[in-house]
């Protein structure tokens, strides 16, 4: 089981703080997948890095396997020592035997691949009868919540709106925002049952998102002064420890009570958790 209240923020804003948005988004992320069960053996979906892994099964035995399409990315995760192997493969081709495991995870993945059917087909024959599905994607609402989205909406610019929206889906190669009903008929098709959903990332939350992604000088109209500053090339100057010190104590503290804001009753959240099972 993952540690549900392990301090998430503060943990993945001294991993990502050169890109300090990322971590916020991230870490809620993380904070809404520990309170779910996650029954050996495991397979990660598109590992990337091995952050999300090497973050929720800290205290934990190497989980079973993760896979990913990018090599850079599958080195980092395999010396995270989170996974007992990882393999470089597609999703729409695991190599992995027929009902091999109990549970398959995947973080911010499945709105990056432009055709998902064949992949939640691949992930209904991997999992075994009765195993789960946890995944996290952005929300239906994930446009609706945007302030450029909503201050264009309110002029009444529906044009401008849906300009703004589409170079947000651009910079981060997002290519479906599925309702839940939408998300349950998708499972359906692949052979799982849509068990159940949670919206994250409340509007207050996914407001100062964006414009943090602005200020750190990430996505167009930002400031890339900061950008400048958190770059490699000027590591060697040795003041980017100290910068990264300061940005995780500052922002672990003014964004706490974001980091734990939950989605009021009956209101979306910009992130949705699905829970599927075979």
């Amino acid at each position: 089981m993952p540690t549900p209240h392990r301090d998430y923020l503060t943990l993945l804003l001294d991993h990502y703080w050169f890109a300090p948005p990322v971590a916020l988004w991230r870490a809620v992320e993380l904070r809404v997948l520990a309170e779910e069960p996650f029954t050996r053996p495991i397979l990660d979906v598109g590992c990337g890095d091995g952050l999300i892994a090497e973050a929720l099964f800290a205290d934990e035995p190497p989980i079973e396997f993760g896979f990913d399409p990018w090599w850079g990315q599958l080195r980092r995760a395999a010396r995270t020592g989170r996974y007992a192997s990882v393999q470089l493969a597609l999703g729409e081709a695991m190599p992995y035997r027929r009902a091999g495991f109990a549970t398959l995870f995947s973080n911010s993945v499945l709105e990056h691949i432009p055709d998902l059917m064949p992949v939640l087909k691949e992930a209904a024959r991997v999992l075994q009868p009765g195993g789960r599905f946890i995944a996290t994607v952005p929300s239906d609402a994930f446009h609706a919540l945007l302030a450029g989205y909503r201050k264009a909406m309110a002029r009444g610019d529906r044009a401008a709106a849906e300009r703004y929206a589409a170079a947000v889906d651009r910079r981060l190669e997002h290519y479906r925002y599925p309702t839940p009903e939408a998300w349950a008929e998708m499972f359906a098709e692949a052979g799982m049952r849509l068990k159940r959903v949670r919206y994250y990332i409340p509007a207050a939350v996914a407001m100062v998102w964006e414009r943090a992604n602005r200020r750190y000088g990430i996505g167009a109209g930002s400031w890339p002064f900061y950008r400048w500053l958190a770059s490699p090339r000027l590591r060697s100057l040795g003041y980017q420890r100290r910068l990264r010190g300061r940005i995780v104590r500052h922002l672990a503290r003014r964004w706490r009570p974001l980091y734990e804001m939950d989605v009021p009753a009956g209101e979306k959240g910009a992130g949705l958790l699905l829970v599927a099972e075979r």
